[in-house]
């Protein structure tokens, strides 16, 4: 009997390998990405869209795969972030946003927050907010700030919309320079460059992209800008750093790339990457200087830090200003 059972051992063995062939094998992970992108954006067009659509040409190219923009618009940019913060983590849902996602979360807390919902991947361009003037009302930033505390009638500034970064700055100017001034707020840049140029507002507080072809042809006035450094395209027009307003820190109008909490790393590491080497190309970054906007500090650890700062600078500010989400 022991004979028998050791004669027979090895064609069960042949049996076992032969049917391990025949039944299917589970399938090998495929590297990443292996599919078309959707990068989720709120703008339908303007300096937003086109930077988004500019890096998803890019990242198209140099991954090998579509990266198709898709437009979601509502809620202040709320709705695109919803809809990233509840897709899969897989690297194939992505949201391009800007400052709204930090001043959306900082209006009303159960809004998405950047720093725990999504994950921070990397900024892709950014902008200062300039301080503008119709031609000749204001000599420079100095004379528009004696014009505010001694005018007999108050002034008044606008933004393109309550809760917005602008609108922020200007509340956080009118503290530290002891004026007062009337906000009055736009659905858009352009409709606040078309309300200053009717004379409707003395100032605008707005991006810098939007408002240099006014700027350039002598329409507008450049009073201050909001970045640490001084623009290449105005570099004459001094920083409000520069005018030492206390509790005014510098910031920018950024447009950056998020996914979904829960993102794997080496997905995060791959999308990081391939946006650094999109943002050393010299055509991005003359097409971008162009537009009056720089391509900045690419790294991941550079946006995460700005979510935080921002998350609670304008957290301060809407509590002290009684500031509310108007959505």
């Amino acid at each position: 009997m022991p004979l028998r059972l050791l004669q027979t051992r090895p064609h069960a063995w042949v049996a076992a390998a032969l049917l391990a062939l025949w039944l299917p094998q589970p399938a090998t992970a495929q590297p990443y990405p292996n599919r078309p992108i959707k990068v989720v954006m709120a703008w339908s067009d303007g300096f937003p869209a086109n930077s988004t659509r500019l890096f998803a040409k890019e990242l198209s190219e140099r991954l090998k795969q579509p990266v198709v923009v898709e437009i979601q618009q509502g809620a202040g940019g709320e709705v695109a972030a919803r809809h990233v913060k509840n897709a899969a983590h897989d690297g194939y849902t992505l949201l391009a946003t800007g400052t709204s996602v930090t001043t959306s979360w900082a209006l009303r807390p159960g809004n998405v927050d950047p720093g725990v919902d999504l994950r921070p991947i990397a900024q892709l361009v950014a902008t200062p907010y300039v301080i503008v003037s119709r031609a000749g009302a204001y000599a420079d930033f100095d004379k528009f700030l004696e014009s505010a505390r001694n005018s007999r009638k108050k002034l008044n500034y606008a933004s393109p919309g309550v809760g917005s970064g602008m609108h922020f700055l200007g509340e956080m100017i009118k503290t530290s320079a002891g004026i007062d001034m009337v906000h009055i707020p736009y659905a858009s840049g352009a409709r606040q460059l078309q309300a200053l140029l009717a004379g409707d507002v003395d100032i605008a507080i707005i991006s810098l992209v939007t408002a240099l072809p006014q700027i350039k042809i002598g329409k507008l006035d450049a009073l201050a800008v909001s970045t640490a450094a001084r623009s290449p395209e105005l570099p004459a027009v001094p920083t409000l750093t520069e005018k030492k307003l206390r509790g005014v820190p510098a910031i920018s109008s950024w447009i950056a790339l998020f996914g979904p909490a829960g993102l794997p790393a080496d997905i995060l590491d791959a999308l990081s990457s391939q946006i650094t080497a999109a943002a050393g190309n010299d055509d991005v970054r003359k097409l971008v200087a162009s537009w009056g906007a720089e391509v900045p500090d690419t790294r991941r650890t550079s946006l995460e830090h700005v979510v935080q700062t921002e998350k609670a600078l304008w957290s301060k500010v809407a509590k002290e200003k009684n500031i509310v989400d108007p959505n």
